[in-house]
Protein backbone atom coordinates (compact mmCIF):
# COMPACT_ATOMS: atom_id res chain seq x y z
CA UNK A 1 0.00 0.00 0.00
CA UNK A 2 0.70 3.68 -0.40
CA UNK A 3 2.20 6.30 2.03
CA UNK A 4 0.36 10.26 1.00
CA UNK A 5 2.64 13.18 1.55
CA UNK A 6 3.78 13.91 4.94
CA UNK A 7 2.56 17.22 4.76
CA UNK A 8 -1.67 16.81 3.81
CA UNK A 9 -2.69 19.00 1.29
CA UNK A 10 -6.08 21.01 1.71
CA UNK A 11 -8.52 18.90 0.23
CA UNK A 12 -9.96 20.72 -2.96
CA UNK A 13 -12.72 22.96 -3.24
CA UNK A 14 -16.11 22.39 -4.53
CA UNK A 15 -15.38 24.98 -7.54
CA UNK A 16 -12.31 23.14 -8.48
CA UNK A 17 -14.01 19.98 -7.99
CA UNK A 18 -16.33 20.73 -10.73
CA UNK A 19 -13.73 22.17 -13.20
CA UNK A 20 -11.92 19.38 -13.14
CA UNK A 21 -14.77 16.73 -13.78
CA UNK A 22 -15.68 19.42 -16.21
CA UNK A 23 -12.07 19.37 -18.19
CA UNK A 24 -11.76 15.78 -17.38
CA UNK A 25 -15.02 15.25 -19.78
CA UNK A 26 -13.59 17.93 -22.21
CA UNK A 27 -10.45 15.98 -23.04
CA UNK A 28 -11.73 12.64 -22.89
CA UNK A 29 -14.51 13.99 -25.48
CA UNK A 30 -12.08 16.11 -27.34
CA UNK A 31 -9.57 13.05 -27.89
CA UNK A 32 -12.60 11.10 -28.91
CA UNK A 33 -12.89 8.75 -25.46
CA UNK A 34 -16.11 7.98 -23.80
CA UNK A 35 -16.65 9.63 -20.91
CA UNK A 36 -17.54 6.50 -18.82
CA UNK A 37 -18.59 5.99 -15.11
CA UNK A 38 -15.87 4.20 -14.22
CA UNK A 39 -13.64 6.73 -15.44
CA UNK A 40 -15.46 9.11 -13.55
CA UNK A 41 -15.28 7.34 -10.49
CA UNK A 42 -11.75 6.86 -10.61
CA UNK A 43 -11.07 10.81 -11.33
CA UNK A 44 -13.25 11.05 -8.17
CA UNK A 45 -10.72 8.78 -6.12
CA UNK A 46 -7.91 11.08 -7.17
CA UNK A 47 -9.93 14.37 -6.34
CA UNK A 48 -11.10 13.24 -2.91
CA UNK A 49 -7.53 11.96 -2.21
CA UNK A 50 -5.71 15.34 -3.53
CA UNK A 51 -2.05 13.94 -2.92
CA UNK A 52 -0.01 10.90 -4.20
CA UNK A 53 -1.96 7.73 -3.94
CA UNK A 54 -1.81 4.19 -5.20
CA UNK A 55 -3.72 1.31 -7.18
CA UNK A 56 -4.97 0.12 -4.05
CA UNK A 57 -6.51 3.47 -2.73
CA UNK A 58 -7.98 4.12 -6.01
CA UNK A 59 -10.01 0.89 -6.06
CA UNK A 60 -10.69 0.59 -2.11
CA UNK A 61 -12.23 4.35 -2.43
CA UNK A 62 -14.12 3.84 -6.14
CA UNK A 63 -15.59 0.26 -4.13
CA UNK A 64 -16.35 2.24 -1.09
CA UNK A 65 -18.49 4.39 -3.69
CA UNK A 66 -19.96 2.19 -5.68
CA UNK A 67 -20.23 -1.30 -3.86
CA UNK A 68 -22.49 -3.01 -6.14
CA UNK A 69 -19.85 -2.37 -9.17
CA UNK A 70 -17.54 -5.24 -10.27
CA UNK A 71 -14.40 -2.78 -10.86
CA UNK A 72 -10.90 -4.20 -10.70
CA UNK A 73 -7.10 -3.11 -10.70
CA UNK A 74 -7.05 -3.49 -14.37
CA UNK A 75 -9.63 -0.84 -15.13
CA UNK A 76 -8.57 1.36 -12.73
CA UNK A 77 -4.70 1.08 -14.12
CA UNK A 78 -6.34 1.43 -17.71
CA UNK A 79 -7.97 4.56 -16.22
CA UNK A 80 -4.63 5.79 -14.81
CA UNK A 81 -2.59 5.02 -18.12
CA UNK A 82 -5.25 6.96 -20.55
CA UNK A 83 -5.10 9.86 -17.94
CA UNK A 84 -1.39 10.27 -17.76
CA UNK A 85 -1.23 10.33 -21.46
CA UNK A 86 -3.83 12.76 -21.75
CA UNK A 87 -2.11 14.94 -19.26
CA UNK A 88 -4.83 14.76 -16.68
CA UNK A 89 -2.32 12.54 -13.79
CA UNK A 90 1.15 12.13 -13.16
CA UNK A 91 2.59 8.88 -12.06
CA UNK A 92 5.96 8.80 -9.70
CA UNK A 93 7.14 5.47 -9.42
CA UNK A 94 9.48 4.53 -6.42
CA UNK A 95 12.67 2.98 -5.91
CA UNK A 96 11.15 -0.82 -5.33
CA UNK A 97 8.62 -0.41 -8.49
CA UNK A 98 5.61 1.24 -6.80
CA UNK A 99 3.37 3.45 -8.47
CA UNK A 100 1.81 6.59 -6.92
CA UNK A 101 -0.89 8.88 -9.05
CA UNK A 102 -1.57 12.56 -8.11
CA UNK A 103 -3.86 15.19 -10.51
CA UNK A 104 -1.66 17.14 -12.76
CA UNK A 105 -3.32 20.35 -11.37
CA UNK A 106 -0.45 20.42 -9.16
CA UNK A 107 1.88 21.03 -11.54
CA UNK A 108 4.73 19.54 -12.80
CA UNK A 109 7.43 18.97 -9.29
CA UNK A 110 9.86 16.29 -8.11
CA UNK A 111 9.53 14.54 -4.65
CA UNK A 112 11.56 14.02 -1.62
CA UNK A 113 10.84 10.27 0.15
CA UNK A 114 13.08 9.40 3.50
CA UNK A 115 14.27 6.03 3.54
CA UNK A 116 13.84 5.59 7.04
CA UNK A 117 9.79 6.43 7.36
CA UNK A 118 8.74 6.70 3.77
CA UNK A 119 7.41 9.91 4.02
CA UNK A 120 7.02 11.49 0.87
CA UNK A 121 7.26 15.84 0.45
CA UNK A 122 6.63 17.78 -2.84
CA UNK A 123 10.17 19.19 -3.64
CA UNK A 124 9.07 23.00 -3.89
CA UNK A 125 9.29 23.89 -7.91
CA UNK A 126 11.66 26.72 -7.54
CA UNK A 127 13.98 24.99 -5.38
CA UNK A 128 14.36 22.17 -8.29
CA UNK A 129 14.88 24.95 -10.71
CA UNK A 130 17.58 26.34 -9.02
CA UNK A 131 19.29 22.77 -8.58
CA UNK A 132 18.83 22.19 -12.25
CA UNK A 133 20.46 25.26 -12.96
CA UNK A 134 23.38 24.65 -10.94
CA UNK A 135 23.89 21.21 -12.31
CA UNK A 136 23.47 22.24 -15.57
CA UNK A 137 26.39 25.15 -14.39
CA UNK A 138 28.52 22.81 -13.50
CA UNK A 139 28.15 19.73 -15.42
CA UNK A 140 26.68 20.61 -18.77
CA UNK A 141 23.52 18.05 -18.00
CA UNK A 142 20.28 19.48 -17.65
CA UNK A 143 18.24 17.07 -15.33
CA UNK A 144 14.53 16.81 -14.99
CA UNK A 145 13.33 16.68 -11.55
CA UNK A 146 9.88 16.07 -12.37
CA UNK A 147 7.83 13.27 -11.86
CA UNK A 148 11.01 12.25 -9.85
CA UNK A 149 11.97 11.62 -6.37
CA UNK A 150 15.47 12.15 -4.27
CA UNK A 151 16.05 9.75 -1.52
CA UNK A 152 17.54 10.73 2.04
CA UNK A 153 16.46 11.31 5.40
CA UNK A 154 13.56 13.45 6.59
CA UNK A 155 14.15 15.96 9.71
CA UNK A 156 12.26 14.07 11.86
CA UNK A 157 14.12 10.68 10.85
CA UNK A 158 17.22 12.77 11.21
CA UNK A 159 16.61 14.26 15.03
CA UNK A 160 15.37 11.04 16.18
CA UNK A 161 18.59 9.06 14.71
CA UNK A 162 21.28 12.23 16.32
CA UNK A 163 18.92 11.83 19.62
CA UNK A 164 19.73 7.68 19.47
CA UNK A 165 23.50 8.31 18.94
CA UNK A 166 23.95 11.15 21.75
Amino acid sequence: MCQGSAIAREPLSAAVRRAERARLRKVLRAEGYAVTAQRRATYDALLDANDHTCVEHILEAIQRAHPTWRVNKTTVYRNLDLFQALGLVREMRHEDGRAQYELALHGPHGHLICRQCGALFDLDPALAATVQHRLREHSGFAVDLAGHALYGVCARCATVRQGAVA
